[in-house]
């Protein structure tokens, strides 16, 4: 029963995460990409893999996950954001992300920094709008 009732509410949890980034469209640029790196980086703290993979172009997405399937241990204390270079009008935007993690069963904490390059598109429906990440995950050390 405990376990129907984690579904029902990991579920919930997606669904609340995709509906408000739909609610990104409304607003200016600079705010979507603000949203979506949260958004992004929040995914990734309550493990909810698939939901940072749709930040991803469809071409990375499944080496993403598989990066993550392989994980299962994995516990991911902390994600932020190190530095931010905005370019093309706010349209494109390159990350440094450090993310803090331990891995059972170690429990010593490890900080992995990868870099990220954001960009806008701006699609005939609002599925293809947004911002997404144009570079591969890096392999996890």
């Amino acid at each position: 029963m405990i376990l129907n009732v984690m579904k029902v509410f990991c579920a919930f949890a997606i669904l609340l995460s995709l509906l408000a980034c739909s609610s990104h469209f409304d607003k200016p640029v600079n705010e979507i990409a603000e949203m979506s790196r949260n958004d992004f980086m929040n995914a990734l703290r309550w493990k909810q893999y698939k939901v940072a993979a749709e930040f991803m172009l469809p071409e990375n997405r499944s080496d993403f996950l598989a990066t993550f399937k392989k994980l299962k241990d994995i516990h991911i204390t902390d994600v932020r954001l190190l530095d931010l270079q905005e370019t093309a009008e706010g349209r494109r935007f390159e990350t440094s992300l450090e993310m803090d993690y331990y891995l059972l069963p170690s429990v010593s904490v490890k900080t992995f920094s990868f870099a990220q390059d954001w960009v806008y598109f701006a699609g005939e429906d609002s599925s293809q709008q947004g911002f997404r990440i144009i570079t591969s995950f890096p392999d996890f050390p």
